[in-house]
């Protein structure tokens, strides 16, 4: 278990579940409900109104790739939860672009375990971006392709993703960026976790040292 996952949670998660294969959204209920970190488990359905509303009352939605784009439907995306997509060979499914929609964290179907649930609920509700090894390779990769000099060009940030990356760099919290740039603790959530997406990193630490090597920092 890594360092997040010793971490204690204030409270016990509601976590949603989008997903169309009945055999997978039945092993994810009972892995779910089997851990102390979950206190309930809602299994959404894809069709009907109210999406954005059921969604929006869990503190993490686990979707499978192939429903991640019914987010798009959803009015308020940055007032999602914390959001993990489950699947494999996503880098190949989308051409390396996995930062359009939102996006916490990654769950290999493959490699999936109630230990592996466990560990990536703690460490999404703390900030950090679980993501398999072999998907974070597969980005780093794909992002210093080209042999460019430029880190910029290597691996592009928006502006406001850079502000929080110097602030994410300095040491401080998603809270604490939050009001340094004027926006909410989720939206400071959601540029550290594109952040760490685009730079193929699971945690904070790895993302300033690629971001020093990259010349982003």
């Amino acid at each position: 278990m890594t360092a997040a996952g010793c971490e204690e949670l204030d409270a016990p998660l509601h976590v949603a579940v989008l997903v169309a294969s009945e055999v997978v959204c039945a092993g994810l209920d009972a892995s779910l409900t089997s851990l102390p970190t979950v206190g309930a488990v809602t299994v959404l359905p894809l069709e009907g109104d109210g999406l954005s509303a059921r969604i929006g009352a869990a503190d993490v939605l686990i979707v499978a790739a192939e429903q991640w784009s019914l987010l798009e439907t959803c009015t308020d995306i940055t007032g999602l939860p914390s959001t993990m997509v489950l699947g494999d060979n996503l880098y190949e499914r989308w051409n390396g672009d996995l930062s359009s929609l939102p996006v916490d964290g990654f769950l290999s179907l493959q490699d999936l375990s109630v230990q592996a649930l466990d560990d990536a609920l703690r460490r999404v509700t703390m900030g950090e971006m679980p993501i398999p090894s072999s998907l974070a390779k597969r980005l780093l990769a794909g992002g210093r392709g080209g042999g460019t000099a430029s880190g910029q060009r290597g691996i592009p940030l928006t502006s406001r993703e850079n502000q929080a990356f110097a602030l994410l760099a300095d040491g401080m919290s998603n809270k604490q960026i939050a009001r340094r740039l004027g926006i909410s603790v989720h939206g400071a959530k959601r540029l550290v976790g594109s952040i760490l997406l685009k730079l193929g990193a699971s945690n904070r630490t790895s993302a300033v040292i690629t971001g020093m090597k990259s010349g982003l920092l």
